[in-house]
């Protein structure tokens, strides 16, 4: 259709016969953090959903040169599936990932202001021997009032592998997975989709109001104060 599929951005470019894998999926979510060499090791980089078969064009730029093929995906011929099935699980799948870029970019964008924050609590006391008591204590409450928003998108590592309660970005991530296979939605997943929806609406409805209502507020306090502001962004 002249869509991109998936952008691979830093191939192997060293002198001499290179190779690349196409994981014949879709491009991935956005993530929280990029995952570490250990994730990445025993997991993998967080992955789209596979693509439907058909014709794709394989396009190949090197400097001002551009060179394309076409490839062909086939349906392994012991999967009995339909290809309408396997187009309700794809649209099902990038619904799903779409959800979780979302949530993942407010999630990254939420860490940010915490480190924020400290860096302003540091700033402070560094700049004042005494500095305003209400000042550090409106900092401190700002930090905790971001771990609540922020555990209500997703589950806390509480180290050791232990989570805490399952929250809607995790619900999504496990649906995602359970979908990742080569047949169409079960009618229970997709009651979980619909569960999982409206709860996804709600709390990027949560990151918003704090986005439009909440931390223009604390902006113009931590003005009053002389102190450093935060970064502000769009609604999502």
């Amino acid at each position: 259709d002249g869509k991109l599929v998936q952008d691979i951005e830093r191939p192997s470019r060293e002198k001499g016969l290179n190779r690349i894998a196409w994981n014949l999926r879709l491009g991935g979510p956005e993530v929280r953090r990029p995952p570490s060499e250990e994730e990445v090791a025993f997991g993998g980089a967080p992955r789209g959903p596979q693509v439907l078969p058909g014709t794709y064009t394989v396009k190949l730029t090197v400097n001002d040169k551009v060179f394309e093929e076409r490839v062909e995906v086939k349906l392994d011929a012991g999967i009995k599936t339909s290809i309408a099935e396997l187009q309700e699980a794809l649209d099902m799948q990038i619904k799903l990932r779409d959800m979780q870029s979302t949530l993942n970019v407010s999630l990254r964008f939420l860490d940010s202001l915490k480190e924020q924050l400290k860096q302003a609590q540091t700033t402070m006391k560094n700049l004042n021997k005494e500095p305003d008591k209400d000042l550090m204590k409106a900092l401190e409450d700002y930090i905790k009032d971001i771990d609540k928003l922020q555990d209500r998108l997703a589950a806390r590592n509480e180290g050791l592998g232990f989570a805490g309660k399952s929250q809607v970005v995790d619900d999504i991530g496990t649906l995602f997975v359970f979908l990742d296979l080569n047949f169409g939605p079960t009618l229970g997943q997709k009651q979980y989709f619909a569960e999982i929806e409206p709860a996804y609406r709600a709390r990027v409805e949560e990151v918003n109001k704090f986005l439009r209502e909440t931390l223009p507020q604390w902006n113009d306090k931590l003005r009053a104060w002389n102190a450093p502001t935060l970064t502000t962004r769009k609604p999502f």
